[in-house]
């Protein structure tokens, strides 16, 4: 029975019962019910306020349903009115939250249920604007009826084609750094890889020969953190000189330095549309940046914690932060809502990674385990302890199937679903610092404190 049901089950009704049905009942039930019928009676007054409790919030809910619009749309033609209809309040409602107008939100979303009574997403950020105008019970109400209607997320399954580690060899090493190498990157194209480096220089490779293309130099101290953006336009660096440098990726040309952080940058993410960014450091901040323009959004999200790891969901909607408190947070942007807390680890959480479908998440810490969390539930899936020390990053092939994770001078490559090692790739001779696959999956790059990188390829 879904909570909807449970509503009209409460106020004695069927479902699909009209606004004043719905009035006549919660009214005849609130005079039976009323605590103050039982003034000498302690335990029937109890109950009485239990009841109450009840009634009022099946009430409070009802009287924002109509009947299923099915009951009045009877062809395919009317119900895609109502659908059009209700993605129109929807989005209404998603402008006026953002905007802070959250009673004015609450009635778009409602509409919107009205028309599509299985929208699940208005449930949801209904329940959300209840949430920030400290309507708990409405709130609570409405995430557990989106909650039953967003459909089952899928477990990762295993990949049919995946093999024994034999197949993942080192095809190349490229030398060229003169320190520490601590992040890498592959463009969207696949022709070409960046390197981050604590020598304080970016490198842009050609992935398929391994020859150097150029070396861009701008940054004062350790560059941390590289990124490129969707289309392939724009490299993205982050620095322990304070600062962000977007980067012209086809001529090196730098275009934008961007200064707000006041301690080290450790952690940068573009957004999947490639218009934003959002970064991190050491000074319990993060700051999202227009990429066009390189000036930074009014956005508050976070709370007051060190983050090693940023991470945008595929959809762009939310943002996840792990903190050195031992947990993932996971903000709403467009609302700049809390809505998740994960909580399992019980170290620094050094790293994470949505899988390609936005359901799942994976987080690295310094508790040498490796969490899967599936996103809905905000409980963990499944965890893993492979690594003798540390687990420095984790990252999602391109198809979901498949994790890679460090934790000493090995990578090991992982089944999400299963939990079982499908290889150990070794090779380096200190920490690897991070890897890349390429967006085929077929291609993994990885950077190292030996000043190395090494290409692995899948036969």
């Amino acid at each position: 029975m879904s909570q909807v049901e449970t509503y009209y089950q409460i106020l004695g009704l069927k479902p699909g019962a009209t606004a004043a049905e719905v009035k006549h009942a919660y009214r005849t039930l609130a005079k039976t019910w009323h605590p103050d019928l039982f003034p000498d009676r302690s335990q029937l007054k109890q109950q009485a306020e239990e009841e109450i409790k009840k009634i009022n919030e099946a009430y409070q809910q009802l009287k924002w349903q109509q009947p299923h619009a099915s009951r009045v749309a009877t062809v395919t033609g009317t119900y895609s009115t109502y659908k059009s209809c209700a993605e129109t309040y929807f989005k209404r409602g998603m402008e006026n939250a953002r905007r802070g107008r959250y009673i004015v939100a609450i009635e778009d979303f409602t509409q919107a249920i009205r028309l599509q009574p299985n929208f699940a997403a208005a449930y949801k950020y209904r329940g959300l604007a209840c949430a920030r105008l400290g309507y708990k019970h409405r709130a609570d109400s409405d995430f557990k009826i989106a909650l039953e209607l967003e459909p089952k997320p899928k477990t990762p399954k295993p990949s049919p084609t995946a093999s024994p580690q034999t197949r993942w060899k080192c095809v190349n090493t490229l030398i060229g750094h003169t320190n520490w190498v601590f992040a890498v990157a592959i463009s969207p194209g696949g022709q070409t890889l960046v390197s981050a480096s604590a020598d304080t220089t970016i490198k842009i490779w050609d992935l398929a020969t391994g020859k150097l293309l150029k070396t861009l130099i701008g940054h004062t101290a350790w560059v941390r953190s590289i990124a490129i953006s969707p289309d392939g336009k724009w490299l993205i660096s982050g620095s322990d000189d304070r600062t962000i440098k977007i980067w012209r990726l086809d001529t090196g040309e730098l275009l934008h330095t961007l200064i707000g952080h006041s301690d080290p940058v450790w952690s940068i993410a573009i957004a999947p549309d490639g218009t934003k960014l959002a970064s991190h450091g050491k000074n319990k901040t993060i700051h999202f940046w227009d990429l066009t323009t390189g000036q930074r959004l009014d956005t508050r999200v976070g709370q007051a914690n060190s983050a090693y790891s940023v991470a945008f969901s595929p959809d762009g909607q939310t943002l996840a932060i792990g903190s050195c408190n031992k947990t993932i947070e996971i903000w709403h942007l467009g609302m700049e809502q809390l809505l998740h807390v994960l909580k399992g680890h019980s170290s620094w959480v050094n790293s994470i990674s949505y899988s390609p479908d936005g359901q799942f998440l994976t987080s690295a810490s310094y508790d040498k385990t490796i969490k899967l969390w599936r996103l809905g539930t905000a409980k963990p899936f499944s965890a893993v302890t492979w690594h003798h020390s540390y687990v420095g990053f984790v990252v999602f092939s391109p198809d979901g199937q498949t994790l890679a994770s460090r934790g000493d001078n090995t990578i090991k490559l992982w089944y999400p679903s299963t939990g079982k090692q499908l290889c150990s790739l070794q090779g380096h001779t200190d920490w690897v610092n991070g890897v890349a696959f390429n967006s085929q999956g077929n291609v993994l790059a990885s950077c190292s404190r030996d000043m190395t990188i090494k290409i692995w390829q899948l036969d």
